[in-house]
């Protein structure tokens, strides 16, 4: 019997030293530090664009858009987009692709267009009623079209809303 007590005090002993042993590592977490950087000091190569370096793409007219998916009840969604350009343009559309998730993949269900002339900026929605039970997305394509017709285009999905 004292050899069996003796026996389970050397083995917990043991666990115990090599518990204390034992390391754990943290996952590292990635962080960068960001600095201003002038604009005269920022160079561009021709080499830049023939290798796979994104930039980030830059809009003439377009300050912001946003778009926004709400649930007015339980059978209706409303899909707003709101649009702020530098200066007055000739003309903004944002066209709506209300989606529903089916399974793994996305199914459009509705679409719909609002637009705007000779403004800078734009705040319309539009609203699906009758809508049924299901996973909804909406994702919205807004054209801005300068007076002197310059056009360019941006996207965006919005959040997801379970009715």
């Amino acid at each position: 019997m004292k050899k069996g007590k003796k026996f389970i005090g050397l083995l917990v002993t043991f666990v115990l030293l090599l518990m204390q042993a034992t390391v754990v590592m943290a996952e590292e977490k990635e962080w960068y530090e960001l600095k201003e950087k002038p604009l005269d000091e920022i160079v561009i190569t021709n080499e830049d664009f023939n290798s796979e370096v994104e930039i980030t793409p830059y809009t003439r007219y377009i300050m912001n858009v946003t778009l926004t998916l709400a649930k007015l009840s339980s059978s209706s969604l409303n899909m707003r987009s709101e649009v702020f350009c530098i200066e007055s343009v000739s003309k903004i559309t944002t066209t709506f692709d209300l989606q529903k998730k089916s399974g793994s993949k996305w199914v459009s269900v509705g679409t719909g267009s609002v637009s705007q002339s000779n403004s800078d900026h734009m705040y319309k929605s539009m609203t699906a009623s009758g809508v049924s039970s299901g996973t909804y997305r909406c994702v919205a394509t807004t054209t801005v079209t300068g007076k002197t017709g310059y056009t360019e285009t941006v996207s965006g999905i919005s959040g997801t809303i379970t009715l």
